[in-house]
């Protein structure tokens, strides 16, 4: 009887216990269905919506910020970053493309590269000269201050694209000419920690949280560097095919739930990837072999891993755009014409938008 007794309350515990993980739900992941391109115009930002069947529907929303540079996102926001204001940064409704907050004042010129790191603050990269004399400088950013003079404890060389900043627990790394620079978010201190001997490219990190730096090939091969977690060098992975040059200019995108970094070589216009993982070097994609003249944009979509490389048709006329999108394989799974005039950036967003 007492053999019995313990079978029955041996079977209602493990009963009792699937139950318990039977109501555990997982975390659904999100779904990014809806797109929004950003086309660069001298008198106002224009967007493109893309729907999740890839199908384009030009000027979505038509505000009179001038010369929109590029987005940015923090905390599933968006942001949208204009040169020439009246709003030099717009934080954006997704569901109806709404204002929710804009900075309008700015001690510098054309504000083109954001990186918040809380709701309140960031850094933003503006450019000012021209030729030779031009400076790429980094500003603080305050929504309720505005953008700020440009930081004296970095250089007039920061890298002008949206690889050049990210953010990673307390810091956010900034990739300063040939200088990896460090601030921490709470005391404002910038740190150097590492110096190349050519430019960084890029600064990349994948869906493990490790951070990669991407060097371009001048005076020595280009490469990827591992850092560690105290952002010394780990490991060095350096290109050995001659044509891949990895510039400034290559447009380098990594998506944060991937392993795979990819960017345009500006010779060629050829796709390349790296996988941090097997770290593999590899060609992706010919976009010229597929109605791409000039890549502008080089994206990876976050669920479904293709590739959208967006650019023009021909280098004459900029509202003759297009997009192609690419499946893991390299295979092209469709083409889009028209995506907007002088396409700049993508959006890849998990909130329904109706036109």
């Amino acid at each position: 009887m007492k053999s019995c007794l313990t079978r029955l309350a041996l079977i209602g515990l493990l009963f009792a216990v699937s139950c318990t993980k039977k109501d555990v739900v997982p975390e659904a992941p999100i779904t990014y269905n809806n797109a929004f391109i950003l086309s660069l115009e001298s008198d106002k930002t224009a967007l493109t919506f893309l729907d999740e069947n890839q199908i384009a529907t030009p000027n979505v929303t038509v505000s009179e910020n001038a010369e929109s540079t590029s987005f940015s996102s923090y905390n599933n926001q968006l942001y949208i970053v204009s040169q020439n204001g009246p709003s030099y940064i717009s934080k954006v409704n997704l569901e109806t493309l709404s204002v929710e907050e804009s900075i309008t004042s700015s001690n510098v010129s054309s504000p083109s590269y954001l990186q918040m790191y809380s709701n309140t603050d960031g850094l933003v990269i503006n450019t000012s000269g021209s030729g030779r004399s031009r400076n790429y400088n980094l500003c603080h950013v305050n929504t309720t201050t505005g953008i700020s003079d440009a930081i004296s404890e970095v250089s007039n060389e920061i890298l002008f694209n949206n690889a050049a900043l990210i953010v990673d627990a307390e810091n956010v790394l900034i990739a300063d000419g040939k200088k990896l620079v460090v601030m921490n978010m709470t005391t404002k201190e910038f740190t150097s920690v590492i110096t190349f001997d050519d430019s960084i490219s890029g600064l990349l990190k994948d869906k493990n949280g490790t951070i990669w730096v991407a060097k371009e090939k001048r005076a020595t091969a280009a490469t990827f560097t591992k850092l560690n977690a105290d952002y010394s060098i780990n490991e060095t992975v350096t290109v050995t095919d001659d044509v891949i040059n990895l510039y400034t200019n290559s447009i380098l995108t990594m998506n944060s739930e991937s392993v795979n970094a990819f960017w345009s070589e500006s010779a060629s216009g050829k796709i390349y990837t790296f996988n941090t993982e097997t770290k593999v070097i590899e060609e992706f994609a010919a976009p010229i072999n597929d109605g791409i003249a000039f890549n502008t944009v080089v994206k990876q979509h976050p669920n479904t891993k293709q590739v959208y490389v967006i650019g023009l048709k021909d280098f004459i006329d900029p509202d003759n755009s297009g997009l192609v999108i690419y499946n893991a394989d390299k295979t092209v799974a469709k083409t889009v014409d028209n995506v907007g005039a002088s396409p700049i950036d993508i959006y890849f967003s998990a909130k329904e938008f109706e036109i």
